[in-house]
């Protein structure tokens, strides 16, 4: 059995049209999915019934400031400014170093935090949305 650190996680994104690219100093990436149910119980039955719903994920990539130009990154960081954003952005967050094992998904940029102390390494957490499909191949 294969265990995976996370040491092996990365990140890719592209705002808009053209291949994604990697997200530089990447420290952490969460997702987090939920289905919302419905409740189809019956007049007169003893017990609730529920099904499943529409499907949401929301979660947040962390990353160390490095002002870096030759990838996503300063992109990822202004994507929190678009007003009307159509959810074009593509996010892929990956498992693994081989970049076999991934979620991908469009999203909206729905946050960011910089973070900027003495004697500490300035960071960067950013906060998203999906938006439709998401695909999962772990």
């Amino acid at each position: 059995m294969a265990f995976f650190s996370g040491e092996e996680g990365s990140v890719k994104f592209i705002n808009g049209t053209g291949s994604v690219a990697a997200i530089t100093a990447t420290t952490a990436w969460t997702l987090d999915t939920s289905k919302e149910t419905l409740d189809v119980t019956a007049h007169g039955d003893t017990f609730r019934k529920n099904i499943g719903g529409l499907i949401s994920g929301s979660g947040t990539i962390d990353f160390l400031y490095t002002a870096a130009s030759g990838d996503e990154t300063a992109n990822l960081l202004a994507d929190v400014l678009t007003a009307a954003d159509p959810a074009d952005a593509q996010f892929e967050l990956f498992l693994d170093t081989s970049s076999s094992k991934k979620v991908s998904f469009n999203g909206i940029v729905t946050g960011t935090s910089l973070s900027a102390a003495t004697g500490d390494l300035e960071t960067v957490s950013v906060s998203f949305i999906t938006s439709g499909t998401i695909t999962n191949a772990v």
